[in-house]
């Protein structure tokens, strides 16, 4: 394996080229979730930015901009996570903003919604907030979650992968 040459120190990252180069970074799609101000109507916004930092207790967290999912969480304190299968692109596209005719299937377990039939799912109690930059970094407890067997939706160099699959 060839390391390249190192560069000149620059006085700033260019955003597309930095964009660029964390895309060079696999990772797992999911959508996280919550209830509307009055618990009824479920809400969805897709991640890659979902990471596990604890086992006791379980902890996990999530980077928001600020919008409505980040204030539905602010002031509700809780939010589930869903983790894609391979077959699920479309939901991913879905919660992006790219709307279809119809949306996903939504499952309501003890206090968060999450999606129906995806390979993980976990609902979380927020236990702080990080502001870093233009995001907010929500650290969360898992309260409850599940998982099936299957093959995950992956993102790599900006385009969606499936373990196995032919490139």
């Amino acid at each position: 394996m060839s390391v390249p040459e190192a560069t000149p120190a620059m006085d700033g990252v260019d955003p597309v080229h930095f964009r660029k180069t964390v895309s060079c970074f696999a990772t797992g799609i999911a959508v996280v979730t919550c209830s509307d101000d009055n618990g009824d109507s479920p809400h969805g916004m897709t991640v890659n930015s979902f990471t596990s930092i604890s086992l006791s207790p379980p902890s996990i967290l999530v980077s928001l901009k600020a919008g409505r999912m980040h204030r539905l969480i602010s002031t509700g304190g809780w939010f589930g996570v869903s983790v894609l299968t391979h077959a699920q692109q479309q939901h991913s596209a879905y919660f992006a903003g790219s709307r279809g005719e119809e949306s996903p299937a939504f499952v309501f377990r003890h206090r968060v919604p999450t999606l129906r039939d995806c390979l993980a799912w976990f609902e979380c109690e927020v236990t702080s907030r990080i502001q870093v930059h233009d995001h907010t970094l929500f650290v969360a407890q898992v309260m409850n979650c599940d998982f099936v067997s299957g093959k995950p939706l992956l993102f790599y160099s900006s385009q969606y992968f499936s373990p196995g699959a032919d490139s």
